[in-house]
């Protein structure tokens, strides 16, 4: 017994492409593209003399098409992929260029903007109404959201009868669709949609799309939120490890520092809600710095607000705690005498003469750009805690200067551009009090918001 076996090629019919062309086409005009690595051919039919195959697998038209405007064509493309062969009915429509549907629009593409938070129903801006037209005919139109709507955010009004739908059909000329919010937008989940909006006449045959870009337009609508609830900052004490344990230090250094991010971008600035002579803080930054040495063992507890650059502004629902003990380094009983000693010589020899040294509270103060236009204008007055209290800014700034009767004076006109992305003047005092019995320093620090 012998077994024969044979090879026998498999048809397959595939589904059905649609294609439109203007009838006045050029010789050349690609129609189709299929898919490249196969072999195709043009089955012949009544239209074969119109139309060719290239070896790449499109279809152009080689001769003028103006004789097929209106009438339906149908042609054959065979795939031969060796043991397989299918079969694709392409179907061409080949109307009158006057006749083709089009938008009024100077491009391909649209830019529309809407407002975060705004109701649904509310329509994109920035957007004409969106017509497509004919030059021939007056059929029905129908709109559609064919791409780019995510989580169905929009949908099409019509400019004529108000009706919000997926779908608008509408049969006046002159009339078009509006697009419009379907639902509340967040910006911080979706910020850019790109829709692809179509025109279609009834048969689904001549139609026309549009790409709208719609931005979503920011609003204040995040607080600043820290990064942690507790902040716990140590200094002094060796005998304990750890990132925020510092053993050694500086008048001014920085301890540590809290952060706080703005869900919408923002800008976020800081401010301590319970003042201390021990530490200021940073407005820019965050940065804790230590202001003054305890001469002995502190615990403190302190708040800490943020809240973001913008107007209206937003604080932080709820500011963060820090935790703050420094424990200063023990000396010997054997030094602590030698300094006694030393002291009590010093007294012997010298007048009594005190001198100490404290930081008050940081001042912060919102100022606009045009309150600086003067040169020489006194923006605003430090406080005397006493009559004989002189002051002097301790390091030189290009903006202010202040007088020794405490008056804070433009220096150089202020630049809202030049000031920074913080658009603030920080600047040290230091605040001499003469009295008889001596002579009493104070640092003050003072930051002006604009």
């Amino acid at each position: 017994m012998f077994a024969f076996l044979a090879l026998f090629p498999l048809w397959i019919s595939s589904g059905t492409c649609v294609s439109v062309i203007p009838h006045d086409a050029h010789p050349g005009y690609s129609v189709k593209k299929f898919a490249a690595g196969l072999n195709y051919r043009l089955l012949d039919s009544g239209f074969s003399q119109f139309f060719t195959m290239l070896e790449d697998g499109s279809i152009m038209t080689v001769s003028d098409v103006s004789p097929l405007v209106n009438r339906p064509i149908d042609l054959l493309v065979l795939e031969d992929a060796g043991n397989t062969t299918k079969t694709h009915m392409l179907q061409l429509y080949v109307l009158d260029r006057r006749n083709m549907l089009s938008f009024k629009s100077d491009s391909d593409e649209v830019l529309g903007r809407v407002a975060e938070n705004s109701p649904a129903g509310t329509k994109v801006g920035g957007l004409p109404v969106l017509q497509a037209a004919s030059g021939l005919t007056t059929n029905p139109i129908t709109y559609s959201i064919i791409g780019g709507n995510v989580g169905q955010a929009f949908e099409l009004r019509s400019s004529v009868t108000g009706d919000v739908m997926p779908n608008v059909t509408v049969g006046d000329s002159q009339a078009g669709v509006d697009i419009v919010t379907a639902q509340v937008l967040d910006r911080e989940e979706t910020s850019r949609y790109v829709l692809t909006i179509q025109a279609s006449d009834p048969l689904g045959v001549n139609k026309a799309v549009i790409n709208v870009v719609i931005e979503v337009e920011d609003e204040n609508d995040n607080s600043p939120v820290f990064s942690q609830k507790v902040y716990r900052f140590v200094v002094g004490d060796d005998s304990l490890e750890g990132d925020n344990v510092t053993t050694t230090w500086k008048r001014f250094s920085s301890i540590g520092k809290v952060e706080a991010t703005d869900a919408d971008g923002d800008k976020v600035a800081y401010r301590l809600a319970t003042p201390t002579n021990y530490l200021v803080i940073v407005p820019q930054t965050g940065d804790l710095l230590l202001s003054e040495e305890p001469t002995e063992e502190v615990d403190l507890e302190l708040v800490v607000e943020a809240h973001d650059l913008r107007t209206p502004s937003r604080t932080s629902p709820r500011p963060a705690q820090v935790l703050f003990k420094f424990k200063p380094p023990e000396s010997s009983k054997v030094e602590l005498d030698l300094d006694l000693q030393q002291l009590a010589e010093r007294e012997l020899h010298r007048g009594k003469r005190r001198v100490t040294r404290a930081v008050r509270p940081t001042k912060r103060i919102e100022f606009t750009e045009s309150d600086g236009d003067t040169e020489g204008r006194n923006v605003f007055q430090l406080e005397k805690e006493t009559d004989r209290e002189t002051f002097k800014i301790r390091d030189e700034n290009p903006w202010v200067t202040v007088d020794p009767n405490g008056a804070v004076r433009v220096k150089k006109k202020w630049d809202y551009e030049e000031l920074g992305p913080e658009k603030t003047i920080d600047f040290w005092v230091t605040i001499t009090n003469a009295e008889k019995s001596g002579k009493c320093d104070f640092s003050a620090r003072f930051n002006q918001l604009f």
